[in-house]
């Protein structure tokens, strides 16, 4: 039986913020991207959206935005995550500097559109966003326009007034991977670190030459990655590990 991966993307993103990481994993496992929970106005309010879209057990990797949500689902999830992927968050709640941003983001949005605010939060978020496939490039900023300026409202005052995750570590039990980009510069490396120090047996991996956004800039590094701990974790894994001790 194939096992389930949910990918939660982060701020005005849907399915094809992960378009690589699919591609990469749907011919191995059963890929969910939740929906709909983007224009809700709290992460508890997406948490609860998301929470109806996941099967029993599952494997959760989190992006941004996304590990605010995870981490709001945690209480909801004792003994059904088969693994817990963070990428480039944090559980610390709204940094002061990070809300001036959010705010310059959404004056821009209303000033200039949603396409040109979006490329405004990537430009900040890579190492060299202009970089990327112009193709790709496009995809993510109409995906972005799609969801609407409510919608992207909604998420930055969500993220504002997002709950202290750290209270919710202690609830992982299950393993536990830690990602971030070295040069991140929306939730620095240390946040992630924080998160590896408060999850017990938990691994880290800081990624070289990329930022925030380790999915679409260093695709082929996360997807090795990702799918090695996938099949390390796994139910049928685990269950050749028992037979043979």
């Amino acid at each position: 039986m194939r096992e389930t991966v949910v990918l939660i993307p982060g701020l005005q993103s849907d399915r094809h913020s992960w378009m690589f990481q699919i591609d990469h994993l749907d011919d191995r496992y059963d890929v969910v991207v939740p929906e709909g929970h983007q224009a809700l106005g709290t992460i508890p309010a997406m948490a609860k959206k998301v929470l109806e879209q996941v099967p029993e057990r599952f494997h959760l990797v989190a992006w941004s935005m996304g590990g605010y949500v995870a981490l709001d689902m945690l209480p909801h999830l004792k003994g059904r995550l088969l693994s817990f992927v963070m990428i480039c968050t944090s559980a610390r709640p709204e940094d002061p500097t990070n809300t001036e941003r959010r705010m310059a983001n959404l004056d821009a949005a209303e000033k200039e559109g949603l396409a040109a605010a979006h490329m405004r939060t990537m430009a900040f978020s890579c190492v060299d966003y202009d970089s990327l496939d112009a193709g790709v490039r496009e995809t993510l900023k109409m995906a972005a326009v799609a969801l609407g300026k409510d919608a992207y409202r909604a998420q930055q005052y969500a993220i504002i007034k997002r709950p202290d995750g750290r209270r919710n570590l202690p609830l992982v039990d299950c393993p536990a991977l830690i990602i971030v980009g070295e040069g991140d510069r929306v939730t620095p490396p240390d946040r992630s670190e924080e998160i590896h120090a408060a999850i017990p047996g938990s691994e880290l991996c800081v990624l070289n030459g990329c930022a925030h956004c380790p999915p679409l800039e260093c695709p082929d590094e996360l997807n090795g990655l990702l799918l090695d701990w996938l099949v390390r974790h796994g139910d049928e894994t685990q269950g050749r590990s028992e037979a043979t001790a």
